[in-house]
């Protein structure tokens, strides 16, 4: 078995402005004119993605592929193979980082803090795991083009608005580092402050009708919604095939018995709690885009009170991009499994994480484990004016920013990007240019299942 990330053998010795000198001698040996610059690349799209399609579930793909057709920033986000090729394959700057690695606008949302504050952070850490960190500030920028192109915004404001959203990013990593290491660890991005922080009545409308809409998410919720209760006072979930479907008992079996590894990656606390729950109900409960056809579960448990708590587990694949080979002193082992992999790195970017976080192994599948709907709300992008839109594009790209600084040798990022305004148009102009990339990669993936959709 491969052994998991050993973060004890990682130690750095240098100073915070000796990092930043690294950073900028990098930049003199990848310059930004090198990394601004995109080739589009005539690629066989669908058998990259076909790479991907052979692990998910057949009977789902259909409704995967309706829900990418939708628009070119759906298809964006469930082709994240697509980018992850040709960011393995271009110019980078050299200085790996652990990253969100899907860090499109889609993927911030909204949560529970362990103690019951709202946050908003990033929120998806499927592809997470150490590469190069402006990948995911490239995914961050391509993902405002293609989503402010379906909402109608004015391109030359998007444009200006990459600019401004790299230089939040710049002006983050900034802040944190006149910060102590220990501060930078410490922060928690509750909604109460980007209330007082919001410049206008819009946004602060719309981030009290988030607090209003995420307070109702509970496990009693779900169990109000997604299950009912029979004549023998059993409660169930209901199915809704082929999103939602009851399981074989064979399945159900493997997963009662693999709780008991599950609460072994939790913590002591949360192990003990969950000693009071029984299993109650399992359902096979399909979410999302990107990960829309992988295996996930809701499981229904009671306590010993009668109350309930949904956990939701997730298939955990590998993820989609091709590793690079240098990672300096950051090289570390392979994940003893995917979910941990995901489960660390989820732990270490977030400003806080839900406390039921964990994850386990079958014969020849990773899973990770998490609540389900525990005050998770998030944005619908398309409701979006184009003041809300600015505030929360500029919002991502500071949190982006803090969850880079967790990285030992962040530093050395803000010493990159020192050069201020230029490297903001080096990396907008790669922005722009990979958006003719999508558009072609869209435009084959319509012809190709678009028809069957019809």
């Amino acid at each position: 078995m491969r052994k998991g990330y050993n973060l004890a053998r990682v130690q750095v010795q240098q100073t915070i402005a000796e990092l930043k000198e690294d950073g900028q001698q990098q930049a003199k040996f990848v310059p930004y004119d090198q990394l601004a610059s995109y080739q589009f690349k005539n690629r066989d799209s669908l058998r990259i993605m076909g790479r991907v399609r052979e692990m998910l579930i057949p009977e789902l793909i259909p409704l995967r592929n309706q829900r990418m057709l939708a628009s070119k920033f759906a298809f964006f986000r469930g082709s994240v193979e697509l980018m992850d090729y040709d960011l393995v394959h271009g110019t980078n700057t050299g200085l790996p980082a652990i990253i969100c690695g899907d860090a499109h606008i889609g993927n911030f949302g909204f949560f529970a803090s362990p103690e019951r504050q709202l946050l908003f952070d990033l929120n998806d850490f499927d592809e997470a795991g150490i590469n190069f960190w402006e990948w995911d500030l490239k995914r961050l920028l391509v993902s405002i083009l293609l989503a402010g192109e379906n909402n109608g915004f004015d391109a030359d404001k998007l444009a200006k608005l990459l600019l401004k959203t790299s230089k939040e990013y710049r002006k983050g990593l900034q802040n944190v580092f006149e910060i102590s290491a220990l501060d930078r660890y410490y922060p928690k991005h509750s909604i109460n402050q980007l209330i007082t922080v919001v410049d206008d009545d819009d946004n602060r409308e719309l981030l009290q009708k988030i607090i209003a809409k995420a307070q109702e998410h509970n496990s009693e919720q779900v169990v109000a919604k997604f299950t009912e209760t029979d004549k023998m006072g059993r409660t169930f979930f209901k199915e809704n095939a082929p999103k939602s479907v009851r399981p074989k008992n064979a399945v159900i079996k493997q997963l009662t018995k693999q709780f008991a590894q599950y609460r072994a990656t939790v913590r002591p606390d949360v192990a003990l709690l969950l000693s009071s729950y029984h299993f109650t109900d399992v359902i096979r409960h399909s979410v999302g885009v990107g990960s829309f056809g992988t295996l996930c579960y809701l499981i229904l448990l009671t306590n010993i009170d009668g109350s309930h708590l949904v956990l939701q587990v997730k298939e955990a694949l590998p993820a989609r991009k091709l590793r690079a080979t240098n990672h300096a002193s950051l090289t570390l082992e392979l994940e003893a499994s995917q979910g941990q992999r995901i489960i660390d790195c989820q732990k270490i970017l977030q400003s806080a994480s839900d406390p039921f976080l964990g994850y386990f192994q079958t014969q020849n599948k990773s899973f990770y484990v998490r609540q389900f709907r525990d005050m998770k709300e998030s944005i619908d992008l398309t409701k979006l004016n184009w003041q809300q839109f600015k505030t929360y594009v500029k919002t991502c790209a500071l949190i982006l920013a803090n969850a880079h600084s967790q990285s030992p040798r962040s530093a050395a990022i803000l010493g990159y990007v020192a050069a201020g305004k230029a490297f903001d148009e080096a990396i907008a102009t790669w922005a722009k240019s990979y958006v003719q990339q999508v558009s072609a990669d869209y435009a084959v993936f319509q012809n190709e299942f678009g028809k069957a959709q019809g």
